[in-house]
Formats: structure tokens, C-alpha cells, sequence
């Protein structure tokens, strides 16, 4: 299955920020509180040195769900993202979308999503703005390239993971996960 738009899931949105380039460097806002109805607590930074580097897909289990603004502050990535919420019309679908530093686009995932990203770029970091706290024993790993989902992610040369993004949950593992809580 290819990969829906955003614009495609209930609840993902996308804001183009606006970019202020001067000769000592440049300046965007990443978040402003009337963006979504959300109180966010905590800040998180992905710093990945190789181009091909494959963060994900990654959730917390309710009630630690979490919904995130994702900024790419240097460098470029193709983000994903799964929608694992069952009353939702693209229940199992994912979508993608490019955000890169060069044209800063913020995107917000409300809770009920996996979520990942392949770096296109070496060096590339990415923000992280969380709506609830982390939970190291309510996180789940979706597996990166689960065959059900099928994920068509960029080709690289070499990828680059963790051993726990390696080793996450076939699809059908996770909702058989989700559907006990």
C-alpha cells in the first residue's frame, strides 16, 4: 500500500513555518501554543550522524500515549507514521512527508500513532516536542519494515538502527498488544 498525505489521517497537521535568514544565520518558530490544543511537557533531540539512520516506530501504550510536534532543526528526514487507532478511518495506514531544516515544516501526531524517520542527510537533528512524559516500560517498537505495513522506506546505500528498532513487534503482535489495554 503507498503512503497516504497527511492531510489523509484525522488529527496530523502540518504547519509551514516561516523562515527568517539574516547573514549571521536564521530564525523560525517551531511551536506556538495555538497550533493544537495540547499542553506539552517535555522536549526531546535525535542527533543522528549518518545519512540512512532509521528511528522507529515508536509509541507509548495508553494511558502514556503521547502526541508529538516533530521539527528538523538540521538536515533532512522522511517521516512516518502509522495511525493504530481502531475507530479510525486509515486505521493501519501510514503516511509520510519530508521535513528538512532548509524548509522548516512542523508536524503534529496526535496520540495513537507509531512513529519513525529515516535521516536523509548526515547530521541531521530532529526535535521532539511530547505531550506526556516518557514511559521506558509503556514504549513499544512497531518492526521497521513490517511486511503487513510495508513501509516503502527511501533506498540507501547502508541503513543504520538500534538494536531495538531491529528487533521491534511484527504488526500483528502489536495489536494483539493494544487490544488488551
Amino acid at each position: 500500500m503507498p503512503a497516504l498525505l497527511p492531510k489523509d489521517f484525522k488529527g496530523i497537521k502540518v504547519f509551514d513555518r516561516k523562515i527568517f535568514h539574516s547573514d549571521i544565520g536564521f530564525f523560525f518558530n517551531a511551536y506556538k501554543k495555538n497550533d493544537v490544543n495540547s499542553a506539552f511537557v517535555q522536549d526531546s533531540i535525535s542527533f543522528s550522524i549518518h545519512a540512512g539512520t532509521i528511528r522507529g516506530m515508536h509509541f507509548q501504550l495508553p494511558p502514556h500515549s503521547q502526541a508529538k510536534i516533530i521539527n528538523v532543526l538540521q538536515g533532512k528526514i522522511v517521516d512516518f507514521f502509522v495511525d493504530l487507532r481502531r475507530d479510525s478511518d486509515t486505521y493501519l495506514s501510514y503516511g509520510s512527508i519530508e521535513i528538512s531544516s532548509d524548509d522548516p515544516t512542523s508536524l503534529y501526531i496526535p496520540k495513537g500513532f507509531a512513529h519513525g524517520f529515516i535521516t536523509m542527510t548526515p547530521n541531521t537533528i530532529v526535535a521532539y516536542k511530547l505531550d506526556h512524559d516518557y514511559y521506558p516500560d509503556m514504549e513499544e517498537t512497531l518492526l521497521w519494515n513490517d511486511k503487513q505495513i510495508d513501509i516503502k522506506w527511501p533506498k540507501m546505500k547502508k541503513y543504520f538502527q538500534s538494536d531495538k528498532d531491529i528487533n521491534g513487534k511484527s504488526l500483528e503482535d502489536i495489536i494483539s498488544l493494544l487490544e488488551k489495554v
